[in-house]
């Protein structure tokens, strides 16, 4: 039987090396690493590499780019010879030489939300609240409009295409024009 981290780590391991890493321990054991007064704000964004002829060998002088939590940049920055000695004892090698630190959230940004199909019976719905508009430019978006906001159909009043013919008498402006 194979378990799924077998694949897990081919997946991945093109994201990390895009990032610098070699390996996702880094990333994975990061509260042990740095140890608890820091692992709570903040984390290994990506390692920047020097430069060099030899990809292949030992990579050395990466600077570790840190993201940490706003007002916590400046005792990170004193602290930073003692979190590079840490980082290169995990790593078992001097692979870090400097430190970088960004300051900002360290929560992801929120992702978009889905967009779900629409079913025929309101796509229908939307087609015939719209048909009568004679831009096909604008029926068109507002055809995407509706597809967005609202997928199961319209609703009444959900946006006007002109006069109402539900309402017996237009209504009235509460305005005064005289």
């Amino acid at each position: 039987m194979e378990t799924l981290d077998k694949h897990f780590r081919t997946l991945a391991k093109a994201a990390f090396t895009r990032h610098g890493f070699a390996s996702e321990q880094l990333i994975s054991q990061w509260g042990a690493v740095i140890g608890p007064p820091f692992a709570d704000f903040c984390l290994p964004d990506k390692i920047k590499w020097p430069k060099s002829a030899a990809e292949n060998a030992r990579k050395t002088g990466g600077t570790l780019v840190l993201r940490a939590v706003a007002g916590r940049g400046l005792e990170l920055q004193y602290e930073g010879p003692r979190i590079i000695e840490r980082v290169n004892q995990f790593l078992g090698y001097g692979a870090i030489t400097s430190l970088k630190i960004i300051q900002g959230s360290l929560q992801p940004a929120p992702k978009k939300p889905e967009i779900r199909p629409m079913a025929p019976a309101a796509k229908q719905a939307w087609a015939d609240k719209i048909d009568d508009i004679a831009d096909e430019d604008l029926k068109a978006a507002l055809a995407r409009l509706a597809s967005h906001a609202a997928p199961n159909g319209p609703k009444l009043s959900t946006f006007s295409t002109g006069e109402n013919r539900d309402w017996p008498v237009p209504p009235t402006s509460s305005r005064k024009t005289s």
